[in-house]
């Protein structure tokens, strides 16, 4: 754990922040009824602002320091410091759960829990492409999903949304990334 702590709080320091929430949020968040939301390794908190923002009082979790002493003074973020590997999420909990590029497979059973009646799912990460240099921002191909895996995991939710798809991570470059992107309702 300390390991990860520190590489992520050395990330979050030197890293430029995006402010804009995820786009999938953006478009989607209109369907959640507004309640409890959690943003599952929030980084930075740009989806825990973008969530507040919308009416819902937001449970932040990440394992950085850093990152998490960036939301300590928001008003309904709840900041929360924590080893994702070991973190339960709470059930029947949340009315809007956000999951913006970090895989702990572990965890999928107890977000479809920790989603109340007709809560939303926004998950969007990296998945494995047959062409290697589209798996350049993970570091260990276990951090990656397999085709069609994200919408496997959560089949016994109302499926809204689902694509794999190349993007480009950031703006100035050309690299490319293939991630899984899926919107559901328990």
């Amino acid at each position: 754990m300390i390991r990860d702590k520190e590489k992520w709080d050395l990330r979050h320091q030197n890293n430029p922040i995006p402010n804009s929430p995820l786009e999938l949020l953006s478009q989607y968040i209109t369907q959640a009824q507004k309640g409890r939301a959690l943003d599952i390794a929030c980084g930075m908190g740009r989806n825990s602002r973008f969530m507040r923002d919308n009416g819902f009082v937001v449970d932040s979790i990440d394992i950085s320091t850093y990152a998490i002493s960036s939301l300590k003074d928001e008003v309904n973020i709840n900041p929360i410091c924590v080893d994702l590997d070991t973190f339960s999420i709470p059930k029947n909990h949340y009315d809007l759960i956000c999951n913006s590029f970090f895989l702990e497979r572990r965890l999928f059973p107890s977000i479809l829990e920790g989603l109340k009646k007709n809560g939303i799912l926004i998950f969007e990460t990296f998945a494995r492409s047959d062409n290697e240099s589209h798996n350049a921002f993970a570091s260990d191909s276990s951090h990656l999903l397999r085709k069609n895996e994200l919408l496997r995991a959560f089949l016994d939710l109302e499926i809204l949304f689902y694509e794999e798809k190349l993007i480009s991570r950031n703006r100035d470059s050309h690299t490319l990334a293939l991630v899984a992107r899926l919107v559901a309702r328990a």
